[in-house]
């Protein structure tokens, strides 16, 4: 739940307005057991979190805003970040970084108003959020990947949203470091959304003389007793034969007990699945069961017990 902590005296003097400062997060940790052994794990989050939030009405309709998270492994000393997808931008290390206790990622400021909004900074890709609206397991750390982004955060960026009309939704994304081709990236998406249903789009291209490009088509829609999801992805390299991967699920809820599944395949001949039952205790704090055969080849099957606190 989101919770205002302070209203900053110093721009209240300054301007005669009043910003606010937010702190929210995710708190989690599991048991996972694989064939291999048994051991501590950070979740279906792939981690714990928590971000600061600002926001200062500048009156005129006019609004800034920003953030930075911070993620950290309550597993270990080594830092965990939701999934492993490739990052872009000359401060894309920082998403994957292992040893050290903790990391950042979403760090952004920007405005919004009737024009939409522009941010700066680092934010996850088109492609990776386009792709959540397909999936089933909402693109957490054990979830099926086939049909999404492997661009996850883009750092050195600029996004503009575009207002909604009609439930439609542009997003335009173009990461600013020229230095090294592959950090050269640019995508975008158009959303839909009308009512129990929501379509998704989005094509995003990293690189130069070598491009690498995904094109991303999703979609879900509410039934009411269940919730559907489908995904398809098609990446292409320069020189080289495209690959393509397509996913589907479903969810359903039982009061406060949701049973979810999700599959998937590629065309480089590697198929998997997942399940997920989900009890909520409360709006924020839930225990989960979770099975998966992973995203490659090997079909390694991952097991856990897990819980999760939302603040």
């Amino acid at each position: 739940m989101k919770k205002t902590l302070v209203a900053v005296a110093a721009l209240m003097v300054a301007t005669g307005a009043m910003a606010e400062v937010t702190i929210t997060g995710v708190l989690e940790a599991a048991v996972a057991k694989t064939s291999t052994g048994t051991a501590f794990g950070a979740g279906t989050n792939g981690g714990s979190e928590f971000t600061l939030g600002v926001s200062e009405d500048l009156g005129s309709g006019l609004k800034a805003f920003g953030q930075i998270t911070v993620v950290g492994n309550l597993s270990d000393t080594n830092m965990a970040v939701t999934g492993t997808q490739a990052s872009h931008g000359a401060s894309s290390a920082t998403n994957t970084a292992t040893g050290s206790a903790f990391g950042s990622y979403q760090n952004w400021v920007g405005i919004s108003g009737d024009f939409g909004s522009v941010k700066l900074g680092q934010f996850w890709s088109n492609t990776f959020l386009t792709s959540i609206t397909g999936d089933v397991m909402a693109r957490q750390a054990f979830t099926n990947q086939l049909h999404g982004g492997t661009a996850a955060q883009i750092a050195n960026a600029v996004n503009y949203t575009s207002p909604t009309f009609s439930g439609i939704t542009v997003n335009y994304q173009k990461a600013l470091n020229n230095t090294v081709a592959l950090e050269q990236y640019t995508s975008y998406s158009v959303g839909y959304t009308n009512g129990a249903l929501n379509i998704g789009f989005a094509s995003g291209s990293a690189g130069t003389t070598v491009k690498t490009k995904e094109n991303i088509i999703v979609a879900n829609y509410d039934l009411g007793i269940a919730k559907i999801y489908a995904g398809t992805r098609t990446t292409s390299v320069t020189s080289a034969a495209s690959t393509s991967g397509t996913s589907y699920g479903v969810a359903v809820p039982f009061g406060a007990t949701t049973v979810s599944v999700g599959m998937g395949n590629a065309s480089s001949n590697i198929s998997n699945y997942q399940a997920m039952l989900n009890y909520d205790f409360s709006k924020k704090t839930r225990i989960y069961v979770t099975t998966d055969n992973g995203t490659t080849a090997a079909n390694l099957v991952t097991n856990q017990v897990g819980i999760r606190h939302n603040f």
